[in-house]
């Protein structure tokens, strides 16, 4: 059937209905076409690979024997974690207070006390408005804001090498490492009780993933970094390091796994289970820390007695 359109209106109504058609026909193709492309397009395309002290962002100096960093969201700054000499017993340890933009806001922020001295910073962890701070024998918690020291959660109890560094897991318990002892733990209403010992690696640095277990940075015995699933008990490999071992820090953001290794003096990052060296750095890097709001991190060396800021996507 065939229709003639004599009048002015049946055109115009017409023309109205075929433009209102093509319309939605080219907006469709072009929603296609981005969907595509979004797809096609690698998920890591903005990690800034390839990175070395070239490029850092800027560094802080001032520090003695700079072990740790931790990024508070809500004050917007950096705490870090000195050893100051010795790793155990001299009682002169402090957690100093930086900017997100690296100035030093109070060097000496956080300090020990007669009862419970600070002998060795270390790794740390926040929760709410505590920070919480390995030491050789145990974990000191200060208030975050005020930097009061609140107390201190013995570990001696137990034959510990190396108290290390700390995670909160879904269960809200905190886990701390002891990269001596071959072991870990978990602090239960201020007190410490073991979880596992006799772990196929020396622990060194933890973090909990997406799906709430939590992984090690595995100091000696290879490559492996193991995943701790808190439900089940259970130990597992979560992925193969590129380097051999000496793994220190360990983060995941966005969908990347970051560790530091005094093997390659490098960090690393995995995706999916394949790893590769990320940013190259200018020493033997500790533990690490990410300020997720600036996609940066920062870079602690004990050695170097400084702390170096990365991009780490555009």
């Amino acid at each position: 059937m065939i229709f003639i359109l004599t009048k002015p209106s049946q055109i115009l109504y017409f023309m109205k209905f075929t433009l209102s058609r093509l319309a939605v026909f080219y907006i469709v193709i072009l929603l296609f076409s981005i969907s595509c492309n979004s797809q096609e397009e690698p998920k890591t395309k903005d990690w800034k690979r390839g990175q070395d002290i070239s490029t850092v962002l800027f560094s802080t100096e001032g520090f003695d024997g700079p072990e740790a960093v931790r990024y508070d969201e809500d004050l917007d700054v950096f705490f870090v974690s000195c050893f100051v000499g010795s790793t155990s017993g001299d009682a002169n340890a402090y957690i100093s207070k930086v900017s997100s933009s690296g100035e030093i806001l109070e060097l000496e922020f956080m300090t020990g006390t007669e009862e419970f001295p600070f002998d060795a910073g270390r790794g740390m962890y926040i929760t709410g408005d505590t920070l919480w701070v390995a030491d050789h024998a145990g974990v000191h918690y200060f208030n975050k804001i005020s930097g009061d020291h609140l107390g201190f959660v013995d570990f001696g109890a137990f034959e510990n090498g190396f108290i290390n560094d700390i995670v909160e897991g879904n269960d809200d318990y905190l886990y701390v490492t002891d990269t001596g002892g071959r072991a870990f733990y978990r602090i239960k209403n201020f007190t410490a009780e073991l979880v596992a010992d006799e772990l196929p690696i020396l622990p060194n640095g933890i973090a909990k993933l997406p799906n709430g277990n939590l992984v090690f940075a595995p100091w000696n015995d290879g490559p492996e970094i193991y995943q701790y699933d808190v439900v089940s008990d259970s130990l597992s490999v979560f992925g193969t390091a590129a380097g051999s071992d000496n793994y220190d820090g360990i983060e995941f953001f966005d969908d990347g796994l970051i560790t530091s290794t005094q093997f390659d003096s490098s960090l690393h990052l995995m995706i999916d289970g394949k790893d590769e060296l990320f940013i190259k750095l200018p020493g033997r890097p500790a533990d690490i820390a990410i300020d997720p709001n600036r996609n940066i991190v920062a870079v602690p060396y004990v050695a170097l007695g400084r702390v170096d800021f990365w991009l780490l996507k555009e």
